[in-house]
């Protein structure tokens, strides 16, 4: 597990700021940069997709600019005599997206300074021919469930299969990320589907409900409070069984809001005081991580009692997650 930033913090409100820009390379978000990398690699052979979903806050945005800048970093041929190159263009999904919206939005994801006020032929001629100049490899195509019908304002096929021309056409690698209920919005057009449907990355909460599961959560909860200490942070032992099911119920097991609770903490805390269980309760007191706990206290309630919700929060969660992936046509 290797560590985004290592920012030395000089109080409790920089510890907390530090605390926020900072990313682990746990597990799961190595394995997704792995499939990125793994996607990138086909361009040019054949266009090759990838999906990477999950519920917002499990890092999908963290994974993508991880990915993007340490590929970018490494490489030596961006700039030469015939211009600059652009291996991967990154945008986001605007709400309501027709077929000219994304095609303005990939051109101006490039950095395009020219006029994007033309025809949908034009602005696709446009994109084809910066494509080829750039050297265009990979295109990663954030918050895709604005894709699902109900959210588009035109036809969504015009906008998919633009993106299938694309691939097709440039031998792009496509990444598309969102939330899990946009896979009905792919899953519907099977010749676009069929260029995803090999490699797919589920981002999932933490959960505790076996050995290995508990030991990724253990671990990534352990990476937090080891970098909280080099910012001169104290706090209690946040990685054994019972703290882990206090801040699994606390916060779904959402990494977002696990740093959010951290945060808190902090701020609640003096200067050089070690942070308690007390704080973290009432960090959780003044936030609504989980308002499905109305108020029930994961912090001050018996261990026992705890485990009872944790136990059927995940079952509920794991149902719920079901219904994600299926499609009803």
């Amino acid at each position: 597990m290797t560590e985004e930033t290592m920012t030395i913090a000089p109080d409790a409100s920089s510890a907390s700021e530090a605390l926020a820009d900072w990313r682990t390379r746990h597990e799961r978000f190595e394995n997704a940069v792995l499939e990125i990398g793994r996607t990138h690699a086909m361009h040019g052979t054949e266009g090759a997709g990838m999906l990477l979903m999950g519920m917002p806050g499990l890092g999908k945005t963290s994974i993508l600019a991880s990915y993007i800048k340490h590929h970018l970093r490494g490489r030596r041929d961006l700039e030469n005599e015939e211009g600059s190159k652009e291996p991967i263009i990154h945008l986001s999904v605007p709400p309501n997206p027709t077929l000219k919206s994304m095609l303005q939005e990939i051109i101006l994801a490039s950095g395009y300074e020219g006029s994007i006020k033309g025809s949908i032929s034009d602005l696709k001629m446009e994109l084809n021919e910066l494509i080829v100049q750039r050297g265009v490899e990979m295109l990663v195509v954030d918050e895709f469930q604005h894709f699902l019908r109900e959210q588009a304002a035109s036809n969504t096929r015009g906008v998919v299969n633009q993106i299938k021309l694309l691939m097709d056409k440039h031998k792009l690698a496509v990444i598309m990320a969102g939330t899990p209920e946009g896979y009905r919005s792919i899953a519907k057009f099977e010749e676009l589907y069929q260029r995803f449907a090999h490699r797919q990355v589920r981002l999932k909460p933490f959960r505790i409900d076996s050995p290995e599961e508990l030991r990724i959560y253990g671990n990534y909860v352990n990476a937090c409070t080891t970098f909280l200490r080099k910012q001169g942070v104290e706090i209690i032992q946040l990685a054994n069984d019972e703290m882990l099911f206090r801040l699994q119920l606390a916060t779904r097991g959402i990494p977002r809001l696990i740093t959010f609770l951290l945060r808190m903490a902090i701020e609640e805390t003096e200067n050089g005081q070690r942070i308690t269980k007390s704080d973290l309760s009432r960090a959780f007191a003044k936030s609504s991580l989980n308002p499905e706990l109305e108020s029930f206290d994961p912090f001050k309630a018996p261990i026992e009692k705890v485990a009872e919700r944790v136990t059927r929060a995940q079952r509920k969660a794991i149902k719920d997650d079901s219904e994600h992936w299926k499609i009803s046509l």
